[in-house]
């Protein structure tokens, strides 16, 4: 399933076998059929595309649906008529079984009714969608570089040209408030963030909740600008220890205590520069080693936090580097945008031309 990529609609070859030692217990296929997802999420998540195969045949996973187009029917035009946002709804609707378990039935696509003009206009709406599927590919490679380019840049100037600190050395950390019901009794009530928002170098403020405290705790587990928020637990381990900044979103705004609180000292580190550094690969790596697995969830600690290693150049030199960041996460957002109105037309052609409109 993972060699069947739901963007560029294409599925590849893992590698070549006998025929003999996969002719048992896998889908067999036809180089260019149309492979199609059964079970959920992958359904939902646009699993459908070509098989693109070095051999004739291949084979796959039971949990694909085989679609071969025939003499009547333009390949790629059956192709994006199955990729369509409304095939994807009416297949959820139709899945049996339950829980991670739910399939799309093979009667479903049977079942479906396609648009069928003549094979020279099936051809011109294919080569259309094609090309504007085809620009959309074009902005999403541009956006992969930029998304890895602050990692890189991070590696290369300071992993061997500074000290090396641990972060307990250039700031403080601070645990956050416990959520339960005896909270109800406390005389103040103020909002809180949590796990969900906090995301990797970004604060999704779209729910917040409240809490009842005590003066003191807020005193305690106030935020302020220039904060930073680790997550303190997850159950994927690449997750945890994610941070992101806090700047002063809200007026008044506490954290529970699974998030843990780092506070810098300004004229030592620049808190974007320790975002930018931990939320790379090499940064996070110090919480995935050290974080604990308890029932499928990893957890660090605030002693993790404190002893979390960073390179530390002059602060003159971090702001550089962070100005610097920004400038690539400003054209990262504008190919962001480009790809969004991309989306959208593509959308718009996709409606259009099995209604007949193109």
């Amino acid at each position: 399933m993972a060699q069947l990529d739901a963007q560029s609609a294409v599925a590849t070859p893992l590698d070549s076998r006998s025929f003999s030692s996969v002719s048992k217990g896998y889908t067999i296929f036809n180089n260019h059929d149309i492979l199609a997802a059964k079970i959920t999420p992958c359904w939902e998540n646009g699993k459908i595309g070509e098989a693109s195969l070095t051999h004739p045949i291949g084979v796959g996973s039971t949990e694909f649906h085989v679609i071969r187009h025939g003499k009547s029917i333009d390949r790629r035009y059956l192709l994006h008529f199955l990729r369509r946002p409304e095939i994807r709804t009416a297949g959820q609707l139709r899945m049996t079984g339950s829980g991670g378990q739910r399939r799309v039935p093979a009667s479903f696509i049977k079942e479906l009714r396609i648009p069928l003009p003549p094979l020279d206009e099936q051809r011109r709406i294919a080569a259309i969608l094609d090309q504007a599927d085809a620009i959309r590919t074009k902005r999403r490679q541009q956006l992969n570089p930029l998304g890895e380019l602050p990692g890189s840049l991070f590696w290369s100037n300071f992993s061997a040209n500074y000290p090396i600190v641990r972060l307990e050395e250039v700031g403080t950390v601070q645990g956050g408030l416990q959520i339960s019901r005896a909270r109800a009794a406390n005389p103040i009530e103020v909002p809180y963030l949590r796990v969900a928002n906090v995301q990797r170098s970004n604060l999704d403020l779209s729910e917040i909740k409240l809490l009842r405290a005590t003066d003191r705790e807020i005193t305690r587990t106030r935020l302020i600008a220039g904060d930073l928020l680790f997550v303190e637990g997850h159950a994927s381990q690449f997750e945890v220890g994610r941070v992101s900044l806090w700047n002063g979103e809200l007026r008044e705004c506490v954290h529970q205590n699974h998030l843990i609180r780092f506070r810098a000292s300004r004229r030592r580190l620049e808190p974007r520069f320790a975002e930018i550094w931990f939320n790379t690969q090499r940064g996070a790596t110090h919480f995935r080693r050290a974080a604990r697995t308890t029932s499928g969830l990893h957890t660090i600690s605030a002693t993790t936090v404190k002893s979390a290693p960073l390179p530390l150049p002059p602060i003159e030199i971090q702001r550089a580097f962070v100005e610097r960041v920004e400038h690539i996460n400003a054209q990262r957002s504008r190919v962001e945008a480009a790809l969004a109105c991309d989306d959208e037309l593509f959308a718009s052609l996709q409606s259009r031309a099995f209604k007949g409109e193109l």
